[in-house]
């Protein structure tokens, strides 16, 4: 394995996928047996983060969106069908530079909603995450009479960041 790709790896600049993580456990003289946990199936901040800076990046908010709406509706999932906690991992704040402020902001509200969602406590730096400028509706700037609409049924937590959303925009198949 290239010392760039193991660099990358303990940076935390890259999450290695299943195999990149054998090959390197082996090298240590480990193995590991997965066993699959409730946990299998969230998505961490940092890795959601990352999904949607490079569809930024792309010029597809709708693909950052779709991103974060994923990570999220599974974080939902989990809290409304488990006692077990949130591993601090999924949690952690995304580095610096990845995401402007908006976007940001829309980030760490969208995971402090799921977890108030199921009952937990939101990180400090989720609700720490500066308010818009201005009411925001991220993708389709909608009519007026849909915003009057949004608005009414927006979350109070999306409401004091001057982000519009539904509950129902955070459900997951």
């Amino acid at each position: 394995m290239a010392q760039s790709t193991v660099s990358r790896v303990e940076s935390g600049e890259l999450d290695p996928t299943w195999a990149t993580m054998q090959s390197l456990l082996m090298a240590a003289g480990w193995t590991a047996e997965p066993v699959r946990t409730d946990v299998a199936d969230l998505i961490s901040v940092t890795t959601t983060a990352r999904g949607m800076a490079s569809s930024l990046r792309r010029g597809d908010p709708e693909s950052a969106i779709r991103d974060l709406t994923e990570a999220v509706g599974r974080l939902i999932r989990f809290g409304e069908s488990s006692d077990a906690t949130v591993p601090s991992w999924v949690l952690e704040q995304a580095p610096a530079g990845l995401l402007d402020d908006a976007w940001l902001t829309y980030l760490a509200t969208a995971f402090a909603y799921a977890l108030e969602r199921s009952g937990r406590t939101a990180v400090p730096w989720m609700l720490d995450a500066p308010p818009l400028a201005t009411e925001t509706v991220m993708g389709d700037d909608p009519s007026p009479e849909f915003r009057t609409w949004l608005r009414a049924q927006t979350p109070p937590l999306f409401l004091a960041k001057n982000l519009l959303s539904r509950p129902d925009d955070w459900a997951i198949a």
